[in-house]
């Protein structure tokens, strides 16, 4: 299954300590979500420059503090993504294909832009919502979520970036075989689907899948390699990624005394 990791406190001791952030999985919306997330620091002041990586997910995210609902998502890792201080969100991570499949607007209104959420629910009422309290603001957008996945009549697409991240394609070519269509064909639809080209795509499965497996499991080169042209390509790639080497990220994850399973979904 695919299950992105956003490993915040790598980056900055800072955030290990003064923001407390965590992931929760949902069974019932399993279908079209990753996690639900919340991020709280009331008690710092300041900014911090973070670092956000790509994962082929479009986000709905509540900023509590400047009483705002938005979905958006990241094509690429953005390496200088600032927090502000004092903050407050709360997250629902949707797996890549669900916001499409949810809303029927194309991932490409979303991904690398800011689409408030009363743009896309008309009857969402934003004044009202934050008058609720915290858990009821959760339960009313885990409700609305629901609603929409009840109605859902294709998820192919959702399925098919979980495929892929089984397959472990290594090249479009690939990809445009297995799908059985035009590389024009394909590109329209993962933009469509995804808000991604299909390199970008594969890239980011291919990322994914290195970086869980450095972070659950003893680090195997081969089995990390094997998905990429050869060693150089594979460092590359999940440098573009990360902006570290895998060596300094085991380093860094040493250094920082992270355990493996540190953004492991409660359950």
């Amino acid at each position: 299954m695919y299950q992105p990791i956003q490993p915040h406190h790598l980056f900055h001791k800072e955030y290990e300590e003064k923001i407390n952030y965590t992931e929760i999985y949902l069974p019932d919306l399993a279908d079209v979500l990753v996690c639900m997330w919340e991020s709280i620091a009331i008690d710092f002041s300041g900014t911090m420059n973070d670092v956000i990586i790509a994962d082929g997910c479009i986000d709905l995210i509540v900023n509590v503090l400047e009483k705002s609902v938005f979905y958006t998502g990241s094509s690429k890792t953005d390496f200088n993504f600032i927090s502000n201080f004092p903050e407050h969100y709360i997250g629902f991570r949707l797996k890549p294909g669900a916001f499409f499949a949810l809303t029927g607007r194309e991932a490409t209104e979303a991904m690398d832009k800011v689409l408030p959420l009363e743009e896309v629910a008309l009857d969402f009422d934003t004044t009202q919502f934050f008058t609720l309290t915290i858990e009821e603001m959760k339960e009313t957008l885990i409700g609305y979520l629901s609603g929409l996945a009840e109605l859902i009549i294709n998820n192919e697409y959702i399925k098919l970036f979980e495929d892929l991240y089984v397959k472990k394609m290594s090249s479009t070519q690939e990809l445009y075989e297995y799908m059985g269509l035009s590389p024009r064909q394909v590109q329209r639809l993962f933009k469509k689907h995804y808000g991604l080209t299909p390199q970008m795509g594969l890239s980011i499965i291919k990322f994914h899948h290195s970086l869980t497996i450095l972070f659950t499991q003893p680090t195997d080169r081969k089995v990390l390699v094997e998905n990429y042209y050869d060693q150089s390509h594979f460092i590359n790639e999940f440098k573009k990624n990360i902006g570290l080497t895998p060596s300094e990220f085991i380093k860094l994850s040493e250094q920082r005394k992270m355990s493996l399973l540190s953004n492991t979904l409660l359950r």
